[in-house]
Parts: structure tokens; sequence; C-alpha cells
């Protein structure tokens, strides 16, 4: 896991059974909120290497400022989401989001924007 490459803003309030696996480095914006049972990883292998399994390749994960992630999503290595995002719940985000975006499915993707004001 790697807890001292993991950085957590103020007032975040991350649920129960989330998982973050921070070897790549994972930063987490102020006063965002990550739901249960959700998987943030900076970590992953290099499938396209024979013996996969020796290989681990660490790409940082960039979590915005008041972000929302809905319960039982997966945010993938290298991924920046913007400030105040929202990831929809089950969704899987394997490219980056736009600030105030709105995602989800599999792999997720861009709704809408949130109204500003």
């Amino acid at each position: 896991m790697q807890p001292e490459k993991i950085e957590i803003g103020d007032d975040c309030v991350i649920g129960a059974f989330v998982h973050v696996w921070g070897a790549g480095g994972v930063q987490i914006g102020n006063r965002t909120m990550i739901a249960s049972h959700s998987t943030i990883t900076s970590v992953t292998h290099d499938y396209e290497k024979a013996d996969m399994f020796k290989t681990v390749v660490l790409k940082p994960v960039c979590i915005g400022q008041d972000v929302w992630i809905g319960s039982h999503a997966v945010i993938m290595p290298g991924i920046t989401i913007g400030d105040g995002a929202v990831i929809g719940a089950g969704s899987v985000v394997t490219k980056d989001v736009p600030a105030q975006a709105i995602v989800f499915g599999i792999p997720a993707r861009l709704v809408r924007f949130r109204p500003q004001g």
C-alpha cells in the first residue's frame, strides 16, 4: 500500500472498504468524498511482457478538490480527476476526467458538466 506515498487533503471522507494502492503516488484534494468499496490504484503490471507477474508499473493518480467518487468505482493508474468532478457508482475510470465533469460507466464516459454557480 505504501501510505507514505499517499497524500490526503483536509475534510475528506473515505468510506468503508476503500482500497488505495499508493506505490506510484496518490494525491487526494480537499473536501473529496470517496464512497465505500472504491479502488484507487497507482500500480499495475505490464501485460505486454511474457512474465507480467514480475513487472511493476507505477503511475501517479491525482484527484482534485471537491470530487465525489461513487461506491464501487475504480480509478486506474495514471489518472487525473479535475476539481469538482463526479464519478458515478460502479464506474471504471481509464482516462483523465476534466474539472466539473460528471462521468459514469465502464469505461467511464463524460455525461455532462456540473452547473456553474
